[in-house]
């Protein structure tokens, strides 16, 4: 989740001639982690060496080395004859503390390096099975049975061989709920549910009749300057989980992503150019087009007895739905979409607020405008009180910038209020911004002369990175004086 490729950073240098498998297997460290590593690379200098294979293949210290580049630090290689596998399990698996999903995805790389490498030696022993080998790294040795089996495997980086099979079987029939357990959205065990259920719905279809969506299908997404690319179709196209913590909408729905306002800040420019999601959105955060994600509405049942954000889906969070850029016939893509399945309730949220007058309006919907500084405010207001509808109209002031005074708030039905969480861009940190204490109370009470509900996001709470509040001294007087 680095602003810089590691692919990028190899060219300078020659030393390392490639990543091994067991390299990439191993999860990247979380932002955070990542912002103090490189603080103490440019501060103290590489502590620990980065560790290649004789052949010069990177095995351990992606993030150092990546952590030098941007720090101009001179890097240390050391070369190991030892098991890759082996030095990425000691050097992380074994020390790091990792999800269990983490450890699982480490584990089937590995078995799926095994198993390639016992057909070579059977069949290079025409057919016979070689005898057992043994390596050690450090603290950690293993006898390497071949071919090894998934409990071996899975002692190894700990977790027990169900556990494997629960991660091939969301790889196989669940690369939706995979991608929301890699960003940590969902636990494995959630992820094994949906994809059991889906494998389940495969064996009891009827033989010789196809499957509704195959994986190995391919489809294309489209930029807006038409630019096709083909990537690989899920089983299914459904609504993404969102986490408990998302407590206003429990499902996601991407049909198109990317964005033009070019905001710093911006989370979802983040998630959209990280390594890790390369196959899900091969333009980056150029605006895309996904057509085939329109079955998503008719495809997810709304929850029986849903009430709240159980039944509501945010619509394009990865976007921005109504930006000047996105073609119209697009946006009515969507909203047809969203017509075939009217049980849910549909939330929007745009800075181009102009462009919810001149669609057809949804009877369930969150109509959404974004303010981050004062310029904002006379347009969004102006925008907002275009059209007429009895669903909810919404502000967002996140993040919160500077102070907001509003001329008439009668329209709105909500205020959210937010700070700015940090992020890694393509071309660098961003750090996380708090609004002043003073500027969200302004604001909370603006709200309630309105008479309009306001919500203030955990982010300006006790999680990070919260507001500043006033921490003023006791004010002086006379009698203290003397």
């Amino acid at each position: 989740m680095h602003a810089v490729n590691i692919l990028d950073v190899l060219k300078y240098y020659p030393e390392v001639t490639g990543i091994h498998d067991a390299c990439l297997a191993v999860p990247e460290i979380a932002e955070d982690d990542f912002e103090s590593l490189s603080k103490s690379i440019s501060s103290d200098g590489l502590r620990h060496e980065i560790i290649l294979t004789k052949e010069g293949l990177l095995i351990d210290g992606r993030n150092r080395l990546i952590a030098c580049f941007v720090g101009k630090v001179e890097p240390r290689f050391k070369r190991v004859a030892t098991d890759p596998w082996q030095v990425a399990l000691a050097e992380n698996i074994a020390r790091r503390h990792l999800s269990t999903f983490a450890k699982a995805a480490f584990g089937d790389a590995w078995r799926e390096s095994e198993e390639a490498l016992a057909k070579l030696r059977q069949e290079e022993h025409a057919g016979t099975a070689p005898g057992k080998s043994k390596n050690t790294y450090g603290s950690v040795t293993i006898s390497v049975p071949a071919p090894t089996t998934r409990d071996i495997i899975g002692k190894r980086v700990g977790v027990s061989g169900s556990t494997m099979d629960k991660f091939r079987d969301v790889k196989e029939y669940a690369p939706d709920a995979m991608l929301e357990a890699m960003s940590g959205k969902l636990t494995l065990e959630a992820a094994s549910r949906v994809a059991r259920k889906r494998k389940k719905e495969k064996a009891s279809r009827p033989t010789g009749k196809p499957t509704p969506v195959s994986q190995s299908e391919t489809v294309f997404v489209i930029t807006v300057e038409g630019k096709q690319t083909s990537i690989a179709k899920p089983n299914t196209v459904r609504f993404n989980a969102t986490t408990n913590a998302v407590d206003w909408a429990a499902w996601t729905w991407n049909p198109i992503t990317g964005c033009e306002h070019g905001c710093k800040f911006c989370y979802a420019r983040e998630i959209a150019n990280s390594e890790r999601m390369k196959a899900f959105y091969p333009n980056g955060f150029e605006p895309t087009f996904h057509e085939y994600r329109l079955d998503a509405p008719k495809n997810t049942r709304v929850p029986v007895g849903a009430t709240g954000r159980d039944g509501r889906v945010f619509v394009c969070s990865m976007a921005d739905l109504f930006g000047k850029w996105v073609p119209k016939p697009w946006i009515k893509s969507v909203f047809d979409a969203c017509l075939t399945a009217p049980e849910w309730e549909y939330l929007f949220l745009t800075k181009w607020p102009a462009r919810y007058s001149q669609m057809p309006l949804l009877e369930k919907a969150w109509y959404g405008a974004s303010v981050i500084q004062q310029s904002d405010v006379a347009r969004v207001e102006k925008a907002m009180q275009q059209f007429d509808t009895d669903c909810t109209k919404w502000i967002s002031l996140e993040p919160m910038l500077q102070p907001i005074v509003f001329n008439d708030l009668s329209w709105c039905n909500l205020v959210v209020i937010g700070s700015q969480t940090s992020t890694t861009q393509p071309d660098g940190y961003v750090p996380s911004f708090a609004p002043e204490f003073d500027w969200i109370v302004d604001v909370v009470n603006q709200c309630r002369d309105a008479g309009v509900p306001y919500y203030l996001k955990a982010n300006l709470g006790l999680e990070s990175p919260g507001m500043n509040l006033p921490k003023s001294m006791p004010r002086v007087t006379n009698a203290v004086l003397h």
